[in-house]
């Protein structure tokens, strides 16, 4: 049995040593093998979604629907045994995380091991992050890149329009966090402590599964 993670896509598949093992098991229904562990892994994997996504906010300030978005699973069937968990691999804005704005600038807190810390450049100006609505209606934390400005006649006039001929044309840039992948796909944090009890699952719901077939002779 192979469980891996490619930190975009976390797999469930099985090996032949497997097959063989539930062929033994069913005996006479031995046909029925690759339709019970379809439904193992199937079961499995819809357990390891959800666990994946609570453990992850767990360890990360991230908002639930971000992770149930960002999540989805495809099952194996009884041709191909495997089933997968995609995670959508976009790196997540700090507005997904939990923020909080004063007259002192942003704070944020990624890690809920950690503690809400100001977002503040270490260089020259040592500008602050700040809370932003674009044009879109889009709301962004981001932050004044010191020594960058906007150079295309376009891009100068229309903030000129918005904040009048004298507006600072300093350019802005949006601050990102971590990506879904990196949360849930974590050997640290989330997966890496999940894989034995994802295994011992797949383990039990191929027993249950073998049962139940076994139950209807």
């Amino acid at each position: 049995m192979k469980m891996q993670s490619d930190n975009a896509m976390i797999s469930v598949e099985l090996d032949a040593d497997m097959l063989q093992m539930v062929d033994k098991a069913l005996g006479g229904l031995k046909s029925e093998s690759r339709k019970v562990l379809k439904k193992a892994i199937n079961t499995t994997a819809k357990q390891a979604k959800k666990d994946l996504i609570s453990k992850a906010r767990e360890e990360y300030t991230v908002k639930a629907s971000v992770l149930n978005k960002a999540t989805q699973k495809h099952n194996a069937t009884v041709s191909n045994l495997e089933a997968t968990i995609e995670v959508e691999s976009a790196t997540r804005e700090l507005t997904d995380f939990k923020t909080r704005v004063s007259k002192q600038g942003v704070k944020a807190q990624i890690l809920k091991s950690s503690s809400m810390k100001l977002l503040q450049s270490q260089r020259g100006n040592r500008a602050k992050a700040f809370m932003t609505k674009f044009e879109s209606g889009h709301q962004a934390i981001v932050q004044r890149q010191e020594g960058q400005t906007y150079k295309t006649a376009k891009g100068r006039q229309k903030r000129m329009e918005k904040y009048g001929p004298h507006a600072d044309m300093t350019q802005i840039k949006k601050l990102l966090a971590v990506s879904a992948p990196k949360m849930i796909g974590s050997e640290k944090r989330v997966f890496g402590i999940l894989r034995p009890t994802i295994y011992e699952n797949l383990m039990t719901n191929i027993q249950k599964e073998i049962d139940k077939t076994l139950a209807s002779r």
